[in-house]
């Protein structure tokens, strides 16, 4: 688990090194003239651009490997939480529109009938038409595997 741990904090800052200046406006919305601006910056017209993005995310079916029973057990609404995103932009009538991307989340899990132990998964998704999210997790407090749908908000 230490390995998983060091493996995605070393690959975020290879990223963040590799484009600096994808963490431009990091806590700001998507600026409606993206596209203006960047293609003022170079020869050519820009018709895509990735940027770094915090993420925010809800699940909505979340499936987890009982042991037990050797099934997978379906939760609804069981977890939140937050993390980054590495967001794809293209531009759709003259506005940013984020047509997929990529999401590390850590998910706090809880129960909407009652308090529970609180648990903490890790999360890797893939975002859709800005909104649709699905991938994988891994339970901490379970110490199982799980897939993951749900929605992602992103900046």
């Amino acid at each position: 688990m230490r390995k998983l741990i060091i493996v995605l904090f070393l690959a975020t800052f290879s990223v963040a090194g590799y484009s600096q200046s994808k963490w431009d406006g990091f806590f700001k919305p998507v600026e409606q003239n993206l596209f203006a601006m960047e293609s003022n910056s170079r020869d050519k017209a820009v018709t895509n651009v990735w940027l770094i993005r915090p993420a925010i995310a809800v699940t909505a079916i979340q499936l987890n490997w009982n042991k037990d029973t050797k099934q997978m057990d379906a939760s609804a609404l069981s977890s939140a939480g937050m993390g980054i995103g590495y967001q794809h932009f293209v531009e759709v009538n003259g506005s940013p529109y984020n047509n997929y991307g990529f999401n590390a989340l850590l998910l706090l899990g809880g129960n909407i009938d009652g308090t529970t132990p609180a648990s903490m998964s890790l999360a890797v998704t893939g975002s859709l038409f800005q909104f649709v999210n699905i991938g994988g997790l891994y339970n901490f407090s379970t110490k199982t595997f799980g897939i993951l749908t749900g929605v992602t908000i992103k900046f």
